[in-house]
């Protein structure tokens, strides 16, 4: 009995040590390669989370939604001025852009 509650406790301590180490800014996480005249805002409803990326650069990307609990968006080409959102269920978590 006791090697299972110490197994629990060593479970739990480990899970508490992973969630501490995501960081405070992942909801508007973006990777390296991205430039910052890209902007990203997510907005949330009770039910869904929104992100919309907008270009404000002055040539084409190529990127790709990257969720968490989600399934990831399809490759989009955003031309200078332009922008793509998705919504999705408000348990997804934005988790940044990929290049396609």
């Amino acid at each position: 009995m006791r090697a299972r509650a110490a197994t629990v406790v060593l479970a739990t301590g480990a899970l508490t040590g992973m969630l501490g180490a995501v960081p405070a800014s992942a909801a508007t996480a973006r990777p390296a390669a991205v430039p910052s005249c890209i902007t990203i805002k997510n907005t949330s409803s009770w039910v869904t989370t929104t992100t919309r990326v907008t270009n404000n650069c002055s040539q084409t990307y190529r990127y790709y939604f990257k969720w968490d609990r989600h399934v990831d968006g399809s490759c989009e080409t955003y031309a200078p001025g332009h922008w793509h959102s998705e919504t999705v269920a408000i348990t997804a978590r934005f988790a940044g852009l990929g290049s396609c």
